[in-house]
């Protein structure tokens, strides 16, 4: 890089932080015919930056900005006419672009985003197979206590929630010994995700949750208890509250889906009455 870039350079790092600066618009580099200005790096030079960092993001800018131009004119020496001619790829993926812009503006103005339990429902009833699941999952009730265990014959009883009262000694019991007390009753997970968070290794799970509602287990450090409430295997239908989300945004997408063709057709079809196209 030569010693007046570079002087330029160190200068941007003042500019940056001199928004009244009025400054020429020299050139920073050149690469045959084209010209890179210090106008394009000044507007990549976020607010109050150091001088030490605009230096920085500068010095890359232009080596990038000399190997893309670089690549362009070799490029354009080695390709044919035909390759070159991308004016009309270019011009697709303009008008794909704005499309696209147009149709999300539209959408987070006038879409309606509110999917009601009835609708949710509703799919689920009439598409049961579209939510079989492909792990299995459990509700459960997970703790982790440090050894040696605090009232062990105490823990082991109440962690099996045969009576109402036990929830409240358990969380009492956790808040004071448990080093993780996960309550997950009132909430599906993959019981993988539970698994593997003691030292038990499962061979078959599905013969695993079908025998075992309660059980233990322990490392050197730590003692492992997990009441499974319930369990649904792969396979199975899963139940509505475990993918009532995902229905939800499966709706949310058909909506977005008929939205845009409503809104194309009545594009159309406004113009056809104006007389805006003609087919020949």
């Amino acid at each position: 890089m030569t010693r007046n870039i570079i002087l330029l350079i160190i200068l941007l790092g003042f500019i940056s932080c001199n928004s009244n600066n009025t400054l020429d618009n020299p050139t920073v580099a050149k690469v045959d015919d084209s010209y890179l200005y210090l106008n394009k790096i000044r507007e990549l030079i976020p607010n109050n930056s150091s001088k030490e960092d605009s230096i920085i993001i500068a010095q890359n800018y232009i080596h990038q900005w000399i190997k893309k131009q670089l690549l362009v004119s070799r490029a354009e020496l080695n390709l044919t006419n035909e390759d070159q001619d991308v004016e009309e790829m270019v011009e697709d993926y303009r008008s794909s672009l704005i499309i696209h812009k147009y149709q999300q503006h539209l959408i987070e103005q006038k879409l309606d985003t509110i999917v009601s339990h009835a609708e949710i429902d509703k799919y689920y009833r009439d598409y049961p197979g579209n939510f079989l699941l492909n792990r299995n999952i459990v509700k459960a009730v997970y703790i982790k206590i440090p050894k040696p265990v605090p009232q062990a014959k105490k823990i082991k009883q109440i962690y099996k929630l045969k009576k109402n009262e036990d929830w409240d000694k358990l969380e009492d019991y956790c808040f004071q010994n448990a080093t993780k007390f996960d309550n997950f009753s009132e909430q599906w997970i993959y019981s993988q995700n539970l698994l593997s968070q003691t030292p038990i290794k499962v061979k078959n799970e599905e013969i695993f949750l079908r025998r075992n509602k309660y059980f233990e287990a322990e490392d050197s450090t730590f003692h492992y208890l997990i009441n499974i409430q319930d369990y649904k295997l792969k396979k199975e239908i899963a139940p509505l509250s475990f993918v009532d989300q995902d229905i939800r945004k499966i709706i949310i997408n058909k909506r977005k889906i008929q939205f845009i063709k409503n809104m194309e057709e009545s594009i159309f079809r406004d113009a056809e009455s104006k007389n805006k196209f003609k087919i020949y």
